[in-house]
């Protein structure tokens, strides 16, 4: 089914499918040497690099991890770093992040996350920054920012609030915790859920995406933006203020607290 592959990163991979006269390409987080997919700048900003490459010459795009989809940013990477340079370095994270999430949404055709295993923090904003979500019957979802005491990023916040209403998107913020794909689905933030192996779960995303990216792109992209434009709340500025949060957080005592009992694996004390 593979026609060809690119590589944008050591860590993210482009391939091209062919199916039933409809093109969709499938950029991959691989795991690699980093714990379940986490990511850095350089990373995010080759993914954007990958769809930037892509737009216009594919019917659709899905977004997926190898193994797991994603944790997120690489915490040990801010743990390690001092302190003083620590929302410097957030802010790199989120810069890149945000130039990513505006390619998502640039592109014309349908966008697809392909959800398995994990997708928590920054993995689980680049999910929902997708059009459609598919996911296994065993992943799980979590928002995860505040057992780290840090403010949430990757329009997490934004697109929980568009789906689940503010209230209930409050609720997953303030007390996160693994959801299950059946209950996402419930909850409206997952489209479809499959079983069986990851290739099944792939065969069955693959076609999937041939259906939803079967109809006419130009329209596609119009009518993704009448669904943005429907939801009250500007993208970009929610960026930019969320961006701005999770600096001035990044330099608190509540991260370091958090950062600290994560690596530590014991139960933050806060104040």
């Amino acid at each position: 089914m593979t026609a060809r592959r690119e590589r944008y990163h050591e860590h993210v991979r482009l391939c091209y499918e062919a199916e039933n006269e409809s093109r969709v390409a499938w950029l991959t987080m691989e795991r690699g040497d980093k714990p379940i997919n986490a990511f850095s700048p350089s990373m995010v900003d080759a993914m954007t690099e990958a769809v930037d490459a892509v737009s216009g010459t594919v019917r659709g795009l899905v977004l997926t991890g190898e193994e797991e989809f994603s944790v997120g940013a690489n915490l040990r990477s801010f743990w390690e770093t001092p302190r003083e340079m620590r929302p410097a370095a957030i802010d790199s994270m989120a810069a890149a992040s945000n130039r990513f999430i505006r390619a998502l949404h640039a592109f014309e055709g349908p966008v697809l996350a392909a959800v398995g295993g994990t997708a928590a923090g920054g993995g689980l904003g680049f999910a929902l920054a997708c059009d459609l979500v598919a996911m296994h019957e065993d992943a799980v979802l979590d928002t995860a920012y505040a057992r780290i005491g840090l403010a949430p990023d990757n329009a997490t916040p934004y697109f929980l609030a568009q789906a689940l209403g503010p209230y209930r998107a409050r609720e997953l913020l303030f007390a996160p915790r693994p959801i299950g794909a059946e209950e996402a689905r419930n909850l409206g933030l997952v489209n479809v859920v499959y079983d069986g192996t990851p290739e099944e779960f792939r065969a069955k995303v693959s076609e999937y995406a041939t259906t939803v990216t079967a109809g006419p792109t130009k329209v596609h992209a119009q009518t993704k933006q009448l669904v943005d434009t429907a939801l009250l709340g500007d993208l970009d500025q929610h960026l930019e203020r969320e961006r701005d949060t999770i600096k001035r957080t990044s330099a608190s005592e509540t991260f370091d607290e958090g950062l600290n009992a994560f690596f530590e694996d014991r139960t933050p004390e806060w104040d």
